[in-house]
């Protein structure tokens, strides 16, 4: 005696099936859009500074007679003036960096920003390390980045970048409501 397989479909699909499946797709759709969700790419700064080592922001540049004008950043409708300064002779060690270069960006004459220049990738380790005890611990995923990680706060940006070809690096310390006006800025400036 012979026996015979009948052939079943697994999953019959009717139209009214397939449109079930597309209105749940679309709703799962609607409420993961509308969840809240964190940026993966920087830690949430703890105890959000006002400024970097006893600068605030927004401080005018009248309260820092020595310092020097390195480069005019010009103006646009949004900015009347912006510059780059820097204090000749100042220093800085943090967790045994010394920094070969400290800058400060001014916007209409108010401390937007401090750029602190290093070398070395055992630097940008020693500075992230650092920055975590200070500010907030990174993922595990965002420590392995090199190139670029951030931690954000209401009042305060840190950035710390390194580029492993030049084996140089910068420590961003930023203010961000003046920093949304710099980035108004921004377009209409010609480039170094």
């Amino acid at each position: 005696m012979e026996t015979r397989r009948v052939r079943r479909p697994v999953l019959q699909v009717t139209p009214m099936r397939k449109a079930y499946i597309l209105v749940r797709i679309l709703l799962l759709c609607v409420l993961a859009g509308a969840l809240p969700i964190e940026p993966a790419w920087g830690a949430k700064i703890k105890d959000d500074p006002n400024g970097f080592n006893g600068n605030t922001w927004g401080a005018d540049l009248a309260a820092y007679p020595s310092m020097k004008l390195v480069k005019d950043l010009g103006s646009t409708d949004f900015v009347e003036e912006a510059g780059v300064y820097m204090n000749s002779g100042e220093s800085l060690t943090l967790n045994e960096v010394s920094f070969t270069e400290i800058r400060y960006r001014f916007i209409d004459k108010q401390l937007e920003s401090i750029e602190l220049k290093y070398e070395g990738r055992e630097n940008r380790d020693k500075l992230m390390r650092w920055i975590e005890e200070q500010f907030g611990k990174l993922s595990s995923h965002e420590r392995k980045m090199v190139m670029n990680v951030q931690w954000f706060g209401e009042k305060t940006t840190i950035t710390l970048s390194y580029n492993p070809n030049t084996k140089l690096g910068s420590l961003w310390f930023i203010s961000q409501v003046l920093n949304h006006r710099f980035n108004e800025f921004l377009p209409t400036t010609q480039g170094d």
